[in-house]
């Protein structure tokens, strides 16, 4: 927004100045004169014939301020600075999110359509910023377990011992390791589309002949048009206002805060990372209750993967796959997400007769099947 300036005669403070213009105005007003057509009101606004203003007293103004975003803290650890959010409240059960592939911690903002939801449920949400995304450095000597070390050093600071990982695609990878890494301190896993790319019955990768440059070359088409990797066209997510505008703004911090330009590094390392000798994870080590949530009509991480980590995993509780859904499964189906992370999994997310609910799950087909809809009921709205 461009700036007004006002220029000052010599000698006249803005404080006289001000109260020569406000005079005029206020005997405009005592008078009833009429300015530029209009009726004036008693502080000398134009106000049309029709407008009829609440009285002052019946306005309830807020006290405190609105939330925008996500807070974004620093913490430096071994001369690295880590960049991370925490959302919610201290003794709230707390969320790893690791978002999908070359997103920034901002990326968890595009689940915040239901705040009130997960504030009710106690949630609380940590996100740490991946290497060379965003805000952080880019390093290409740092692997999975660099960024279990800034995790956990996060963590710790905040004094969070126990903890849930939800991952999401790309994301996949990373939530394994973490899991794998430390789990005793992990509540529960959540996989949502996320790619198996850290545990042994994984697809082989490929091209990993490439080198980082080749791997920069080819990224580089992404890298320079972040609307192009956030786009989602025909995905029910763009029902929810302002989410495709947040995603784009993602993409933006992602790929440029640092100061990137040009180089496509940190969308590159995860593919090298894949190559790397410490890729697979030992699965009997991921002991937490794991839950996965898939596109039927996901083509980017097809359901195939999911049954990849079915078959690596020794304690998945529940696997759904949503027939319509795409790659964006776990935006529509957040809700119930967050309750399955707050410990309701034993519940499923319903809209019925117009009230979000949690129904029991041996009961849910039968909601269902009278009328009722999967998920809050924002999105029944929506349809």
């Amino acid at each position: 927004m461009r700036a007004t300036h006002i220029k000052h005669s010599k000698g006249v403070s803005m404080r006289s100045r001000r109260t020569k213009f406000l005079l005029p105005l206020a005997m405009a007003g005592l008078l009833g004169l009429v300015v530029s057509g209009l009726p004036a009101d008693a502080a000398g606004q134009p106000k049309a014939k029709s407008e009829k203003l609440r009285p002052a007293s019946s306005l309830k103004l807020q006290d405190e301020f609105d939330h925008i975003g996500a807070e974004i803290h620093e913490l430096t650890t071994n001369g690295r600075t880590s960049y991370y959010i925490d959302e919610g409240k201290e003794g709230d059960r707390a969320v790893v999110f690791i978002g999908g592939a070359s997103t920034s911690v901002e990326a968890f903002q595009l689940t915040e359509f239901a705040r009130t939801m997960r504030e009710e449920l106690g949630l609380r949400v940590i996100s740490v910023e991946r290497n060379g995304l965003g805000a952080s450095k880019v390093d290409p000597t740092l692997g999975y377990s660099d960024y279990n070390n800034e995790v956990l050093a996060v963590l710790d600071h905040l004094g969070i011992d126990r903890f849930s990982i939800l991952s999401i695609s790309g994301g996949g990878a990373y939530g394994a390791q973490l899991a794998a890494a430390v789990p005793d301190r992990v509540i529960s896993l959540h996989a949502a589309a996320s790619v198996s790319s850290s545990l042994p019955t994984r697809t082989p990768p490929r091209n990993c002949d490439q080198t980082l440059e080749q791997r920069n070359a080819a990224n580089m088409r992404w890298k320079r048009d972040p609307m192009a990797w956030w786009a989602v066209p025909g995905s029910p997510v763009l029902a929810v206002p302002g989410w495709q505008a947040t995603a784009y703004l993602d993409g933006v911090r992602a790929f440029f805060m640092g100061g990137q330009l040009d180089d496509a590094t940190a969308m590159s390392l995860p593919g090298i990372l894949n190559c790397s000798p410490g890729a697979v994870v030992d699965p009997s080590r991921i002991t937490a209750p794991t839950y996965l949530y898939w596109g039927g009509k996901d083509t980017s991480v097809p359901v195939s993967v999911m049954a990849q980590w079915e078959a690596a995993l020794p304690n998945v509780v529940r696997a759904t796959v949503y027939p319509d859904e795409g790659h964006t499964v776990q935006y529509r189906h957040w809700d119930q997400i967050l309750a399955d992370m707050a410990g309701y999994g034993d519940y499923t997310v319903a809209c019925v007769r117009d009230k979000t609910k949690l129904v029991p799950n041996k009961q849910a087909a039968d909601v269902i099947a009278s009328g009722a809809a999967l998920g809050m009921c924002a999105w029944a709205h929506a349809s």
